[in-house]
């Protein structure tokens, strides 16, 4: 049994998480949160690394030892107690002589290292970041209640690393998109007063497919098509030096190949020693269309990363150890590593695009977008739009070209959110990408093919729909390839209060508040509810009880939903009347008023008034008293 001072330091361990990091991120955050562990742990030294595969070492983050941060380490792994945390990817505990165990470790010898303990930190694909770990000049004999304050420490550390990793690759997706604009160049030619080129830039030398050296001395009509010569002929010859005239899309280039593109064209003329020349800048309208698709579609693929990073918290993964819970991680690693369709069956609230994303994370396409339609929110005159794009001017209001979200999707994932929502007819035009890869966007005769992986989600039975003829069977079969059911949050009894701790966490991280970690009894009234709303209904309780605790113990009393009773209407008229505040609490007081009759006042025990409730005894008492219930 926990004594109240181990219990005591065990809340101040706790604080010191959340408090020592709330207002800190990278490099601050980890050396505020090594300095920390070590004074929990009691050890001379803790540090948190990065793992670098290339050159198999790992880097500090931060390394706090001995009173002092120790900047720049780096440390191999072979032969090392770090080696033994990363190859069996699990915690490591040395309570005493460690040296002995490594003797080929200098570092150890180094520091005067007696203990260790290290736990490797894990990404969201299940691949090795780095490791947390403790180290003593004395032995650090096991205590379970120490291990887990230091497993605390590491999923507060794998959090973070996380979170760096998205906010890197949200960079390389921006200077993507710089690139991609810096090296969109236009093709330079310079003509003589005989329209001769006389120079070509490198950008030419690919629009036309030939080098520089070949294009030299040819006249200009070698490379434009048909009647463009004389029009470009007729263009020069009323051209005054210093002026300049844009042509577009009338003139029609040819490529070495003999394959042609239409351009614009910027005209000029100048002088040089009394002899005429002309600067032809060409630009493959193709090409140009092209970048621009490339470049919505990254700034696109930006926004999502930016909405990711803003939503990391540490909660962004599926917590639970749940049976339920580890089934559905299982499925999950299977399923991810092929392209099969996947549709994700659950309640509304229990956190199906949750399990899309771990689908896509851990799949060879986690480097590509993942993209994500609610199919029940877009209107039914735009979803088509939405899921293929448009050209300009393919309805009223199509002022500009747009690409929907399967295009946005190449090479990644596509999470069709609430798909039972989806209108007949485009069910059919879903069905053919799926089958074939292909599709024409809307106002467009040209097909495009796309390489998008399907994870489907809905809370209706798509079977009994299938019967009912609301739903195509083809279409059925075709996502129901690899079904996930994603069990509701009244079957997770387990995970409720490391739900709730996570959401705790998170919530008071946004408000600047300062809290204490669940108390035990707010655990039993959180297990005892039935959550008809999942985990969207608890993340709402959660949220609702920090706004209503002015203290650093939440109140869960004032959050919680009201006990459910039947309600029997007076007559017919009355079904369907709207109950207010004070009528819902004399249903509830009658409620419990017969529930101790029926127990003849008892509240706790197998037969008790709670029991029949369905409650918790402190729950059905504090009911009780706020209610003016006497025994």
């Amino acid at each position: 049994m926990t004594s109240p001072a181990m219990a005591t330091d065990d809340t101040r361990a706790l604080r010191l998480v959340i408090e020592g990091t709330v207002a800190e991120t990278g490099s601050e955050f980890f050396r505020a949160l090594v300095k920390n562990l070590a004074e929990v742990m009691g050890t001379a030294g803790a540090w948190v690394t990065e793992y670098l595969p290339e050159t198999n070492r790992l880097r500090a983050h931060a390394f706090w030892l001995h009173g002092a941060f120790l900047d720049h380490f780096e440390h191999p792994i072979p032969d090392t107690p770090c080696e033994a945390v990363l190859v069996e990817r699990k915690l490591v505990h040395y309570p005493d002589r460690i040296v002995d165990l490594y003797p080929d470790d200098p570092d150890l010898k180094t520091l005067n290292a007696v203990s260790y303990l290290g736990v490797p930190l894990f990404d969201a694909a299940g691949e090795i970041m780095g490791h947390l770990a403790v180290m003593d000049t004395k032995p650090l004999p096991h205590d379970p209640r120490l291990v887990s304050l230091f497993e605390i420490f590491a999923a507060r550390a794998a959090a973070e690393c996380r979170r760096l990793q998205t906010e890197q690759l949200l960079r390389a997706r921006e200077e993507q998109v710089s690139a991609l604009l810096e090296s969109a160049m236009d093709g330079i030619v310079m003509l003589d007063s005989e329209l001769k080129i006389v120079r070509a830039n490198p950008a030419a030398e690919r629009l036309f497919a030939y080098e520089a050296k070949d294009l030299i001395g040819q006249e200009a009509k070698w490379f434009l098509a048909g009647d463009c010569a004389r029009m470009l002929d007729g263009f020069t010859r009323d051209l005054a030096a210093g002026q300049q005239r844009w042509i577009p899309s009338q003139l029609t280039v040819l490529r070495a190949d003999r394959s042609r593109f239409p351009a614009e064209v910027t005209l000029s003329c100048f002088e040089r020693r009394g002899d005429r020349f002309f600067t032809l800048i060409l630009r493959n309208i193709d090409e140009r269309l092209e970048a621009e698709q490339q470049i919505a579609r990254l700034s696109s693929e930006a926004e999502y990363l930016r909405d990711a990073l803003a939503e990391e918290s540490g909660t962004g993964e599926l917590l639970g150890k749940s049976r339920g819970m580890l089934e559905l991680k299982a499925a999950i690693q299977q399923v991810a590593a092929t392209d099969a369709t996947v549709l994700v069956n659950g309640e509304t609230g229990t956190g199906k695009e949750l399990v899309a994303r771990a689908v896509h994370v851990s799949s060879p396409r986690k480097h590509k977008p993942l993209i994500r339609v609610n199919c029940a929110a877009i209107p039914g005159t735009l979803i088509e739009s939405e899921f293929f794009g448009h050209e300009k001017g393919a309805f009223t209001g199509a002022v500009a070209k747009r690409e929907g979200r399967f295009a946005l999707a190449d090479g990644g994932t596509l999470f069709l959110d609430e798909v039972g929502e989806l209108p007949l007819d485009l069910q059919a035009k879903l069905l053919r990408v799926l089958q074939e890869g292909e599709f024409e966007p809307l106002g467009s005769a040209k097909t495009q093919k796309v390489d998008v992986r399907v994870v489907a989600a809905t809370n209706r039975d798509l079977s009994k729909m299938v019967a009912e003829g609301t739903f195509r069977e083809d279409l059925y079969y075709r996502l129901n390839v690899f079904p996930l059911v994603v069990p509701p949050l009244r079957e997770r009894g387990q995970d409720i209060a490391l739900l709730a701790s996570s959401y705790q966490e998170r919530f008071a991280k946004r408000m600047g508040r300062r809290v204490d970690p669940l108390h035990p009894e707010d655990v039993r009234r959180l297990t005892a509810h039935e959550w008809p709303g999942n985990i969207r209904e608890l993340q709402n309780v959660i949220e609702r009880a920090l706004i209503l605790s002015p203290c650093s113990r939440i109140d869960l009393r004032h959050a919680m939903p009201v006990t459910a009773v039947e309600i029997p209407a007076a007559n017919e008229n009355d079904a369907t009347r709207v109950l207010t505040a004070t009528e819902l609490a004399e249903v509830e007081r009658a409620n419990l008023k017969r529930a101790l009759e029926a127990a003849k006042g008892k509240i706790a025990g197998k037969d008790g008034a709670a029991t029949l409730v369905g409650i918790p005894p402190s729950t059905f008492s504090s009911r009780m008293k706020a209610l003016g219930i006497e025994r």
